[in-house]
């Protein structure tokens, strides 16, 4: 058991190696421009925004539970708050697009190079070979979303530095800041790696809408986020929830399906 844990791990740390060689740059990049524009959108709204007429309404009873941003006087800013109160949303759509970028290509070497061949007639079970892919999938994610949080945090601070504004933040916020991308990040990851895994071709660039069913999938329920939380104000917290336990859910049962169901005749008469 010990032997199999450390080639397992040796090969989550190849292939976490070599998609950070070959997209490391650009994910860090695309990451920390997405949190910064989040940051500075969020703290950045004009007063006009936070002074029109119902403003004060804007704000889903839900989400206002989440986070408030105040002024220097103390008075809530309502759209300031409302956008900020999104962030865990936006940040998860991020990671969840990201995986769906990045997963492809931590495959698409061994099954276009026949790397895959060597791959399956080595000591590495598939079971584990599958975990190892997915698992460097997550591990890009994961550090997207780091990336952006950080940078979102720094652009926030600096605004509300700059703006003289204060933002009050919950649990729950904080929460849902960590464990809803990440959570995200996974479903994403899981669905895509099906899809390089047992129809590859479709998630190659010239596939065009033929590989649209299976990244629509796989940011579906980052999609489905906003309007689940804006229209039901009310159980705002509930629908986060529920958001990360059915999206975690449903990546361990997918684990679980694709691991039984790989079959090396799948990629290799891909």
């Amino acid at each position: 058991m010990t032997g199999r844990r450390v080639r397992r791990s040796l090969a989550i740390r190849a292939f976490t190696q070599r998609a950070w060689i070959q997209q490391g740059a650009a994910l860090l990049l695309f990451s920390i421009g997405i949190g910064a524009g989040v940051g500075f959108l969020t703290c950045l709204v004009g007063p006009g925004a936070n002074a029109l007429s119902g403003a004060d309404g804007l704000i889903p009873a839900g989400l206002a539970e989440l986070a408030t941003v105040r002024d220097s006087a103390g008075a809530v800013l309502p759209v300031a708050s409302f956008v900020f109160s999104l962030t865990p949303i936006l940040l998860g759509s991020l990671v969840s697009i990201i995986a769906t970028l990045t997963l492809p290509g931590v495959v698409a070497d061994d099954v276009q190079g026949g790397g895959i061949e060597v791959l399956l007639a080595g000591p590495l079970p598939r079971r584990d070979l599958f975990l190892s892919y997915l698992a460097a999938g997550c591990v890009l994610a994961a550090v997207s979303w780091l990336a952006a949080t950080l940078a979102f945090a720094a652009t926030t601070a600096a605004s509300l530095i700059v703006t003289s504004t204060v933002v009050d933040v919950t649990l729950p916020f904080v929460l849902a800041l960590i464990v809803l991308p990440l959570s995200l990040g996974l479903w994403s990851s899981a669905v895509t790696l099906f899809g390089a895994l047992f129809h590859p071709r479709s998630l190659e660039s010239r596939a065009g809408m033929n590989g649209g069913p299976i990244r629509l999938l796989a940011i579906a329920p980052s999609l489905l986020g906003l309007p689940a939380i804006v229209l039901l104000p009310d159980l705002a917290l509930p629908a986060l929830g529920a958001m990360f336990l059915g999206a975690l859910a449903a990546s361990l049962l997918t684990v679980h399906l694709i691991a039984r169901g790989f079959r090396s005749t799948r990629i290799l008469g891909s």
